[in-house]
């Protein structure tokens, strides 16, 4: 890459203020970027530079959280680092900025003089793009490309599309002007099928749709307008898919489901409708999945049964901060049962009484059909914490209320064996309602275009005390094989003190078959 010095007669040094009182005509001059022209950045960063300091200000041309991070070394040591579009402070003296995308080393290297109390700009010699990949209904899709630069045909990276149409930031390419060659990944700079290319120019921000069927192969390909990039007049996306999967699990504690380990069969949909209000989206999905297992001299039985309706909407501030709120329901269809030896079975009644039966039995009922229903809902505050080619993080706290509606439904609390006889005893869980604090972490990996890796926290702290208080974890690896299989490990983890004394954890390893009508 070769050595670009920043002209600071054309950048200027001027006073630190965030408000500048005779800006030049370059500071001002409007170029059509998201981010506003360099006078508009400098203006909203609220950043002070101290006595003794001085900043170097690399401006933005989209959002700067969704561009590369900025990073200022003097030598050989890094001294700062920080993003575009906000002052970073330094001691005053000459340093090496780096600004784009790809590895350390190839990235864009400027020099920056910064004198006291003074702000240095960056003149911006680079281009910006964002590529949209869709499928061919021109819906937002997570696939996978690389980038080539043409002139030295030097690697770049590997990117990736996000739902844009959920509302998920789109990570933006900083590069030098020039010709780039975009790829199927796993393909080379001599491609001669699903390869597109794009010129880029300086200060310049460049939309790009990228055409992916299933399998991530190149369907069509080109710059666009930005007001192309979606079909903003029909407003309302969806998507429905359905499948099957087959996996090993084993399970510990999960309510109203047998602990062991066994091979299970699995039928779901997946369905998701995604619209804009005052600008920002609604997302409502539905999941409906069922299983059944058989293990050895068992007689089958249920190992997923959930359906599960949920609304989230968020409402942006910033780019990174703003409100959510989010409402939720989930049932059971089916009635759960537990298996075991002939037993005498004892019900212990949440009124206090007790039975137990006078014949021996195999199995008892844990639950009738619809025999747990849960309502959820919350509002707070959505921050997003990172957002990378990679992975991103948001976070979410909030206030919120669980209610849960139990009929007739009992949790196996313990077996006893006398030498004569097996007991089994049975607890009734009570409904309940709770308001309280709620906390959820949402990561998203990419480590490849073949496996993604997802994981949510979700803690809620009741005002009834840290003792009900539940902890809900779930991650999953995705090792996607075809378009339509995919092998996945997935873990859950769940605290519940009002709803079972014991921790539940269930584990997966799912060979998932799904087909996306639309």
């Amino acid at each position: 890459m070769r050595y670009t010095p920043a002209v600071l007669a054309l950048a200027m040094s001027f006073a630190a203020s965030p408000a500048v009182a005779d800006p030049n005509a370059a500071l001002r001059e409007d170029h059509g970027w998201p981010a506003g022209s360099i006078q508009e950045q400098l203006d909203r960063d609220p950043t002070l530079v101290p006595f003794g300091k001085g900043a170097i200000f690399v401006p933005a041309i989209t959002n700067p959280l969704d561009e590369p991070p900025v990073t200022v070394s003097r030598g050989s040591q890094r001294v700062a680092e920080g993003t575009t579009g906000v002052r970073i402070i330094v001691s005053p003296g000459t340093y090496e900025v780096r600004v784009g995308s790809g590895p350390v080393e190839q990235r864009m290297r400027f020099q920056a003089t910064v004198r006291e109390r003074m702000t240095t700009v960056l003149p911006v010699s680079w281009a910006a793009l964002s590529v949209h990949v869709v499928d061919e209904q021109f819906g937002s899709l997570r696939g996978a490309y690389e980038m080539i630069r043409v002139d030295d045909r030097e690697y770049v990276g590997i990117g990736f599309g996000t739902d844009e149409q959920a509302g998920e930031p789109l990570s933006t390419w900083i590069l030098p002007p020039g010709l780039y060659k975009i790829v199927r990944l796993g393909e080379t700079y001599r491609a001669r099928r699903d390869f597109s290319t794009v010129r880029l120019e300086t200060a310049a921000h460049t939309h790009f749709i990228l055409v992916q069927d299933q399998n991530g192969e190149f369907r069509g390909a080109g710059e666009v307008p930005v007001e192309e990039i979606f079909r903003p007049s029909e407003g309302v996306s969806g998507s429905l898919i359905v499948g099957a999967d087959a996996s090993l699990n084993s399970r510990r504690n999960a309510l109203g489901l047998e602990d062991g380990e066994a091979v299970t069969g699995r039928l779901f949909v997946d369905a998701r409708l995604t619209m804009q209000i005052l600008d920002n989206p609604l997302l409502l999905r539905l999941q409906v999945a069922e299983g059944q297992t058989k293990a050895l001299d068992a007689p089958w039985q249920k190992t997923d049964d959930i359906v599960d309706l949920d609304a989230l909407y968020l409402y942006r501030w910033t780019p990174v901060l703003g409100p959510y709120l989010r409402v939720g329901a989930d049932t059971r269809l089916l009635p759960g049962f537990t298996y075991f030896d002939p037993a005498y079975v004892e019900r212990n009644f949440a009124n206090g009484d007790v039975t137990r039966t006078s014949v021996r039995h195999t199995s008892a009922k844990l639950s009738r059909a619809f025999g747990l229903t849960a309502f959820r809902e919350g509002g707070g505050l959505n921050v997003r914490v990172m957002k990378t080619l990679l992975a991103e993080m948001n976070v979410r706290l909030g206030v919120g209320g669980r209610h849960r509606f139990a009929r007739a439904l009992f949790e196996e609390i313990e077996s006893e064996d006398d030498g004569t006889r097996q007991l089994v005893r049975l607890n009734e869980i009570e409904s309940n309602q709770l308001v309280g604090a709620e906390g959820t972490i949402l990561l998203l990996a990419r480590l490849t275009r073949w496996v993604f890796v997802t994981g949510e926290a979700e803690i809620f702290l009741p005002t009834v005390g840290f003792a009900e208080t539940i902890v809900e974890l779930e991650g999953a690896v995705a090792i996607k094989l075809t378009s339509y299989l995919a092998l996945n490990y997935l873990v859950r983890f769940r605290r519940d003190p009002g709803l079972q004394e014991r921790d539940s954890i269930q584990q997966n390893v799912v060979l998932r078959f799904s087909w996306e009508l639309f």
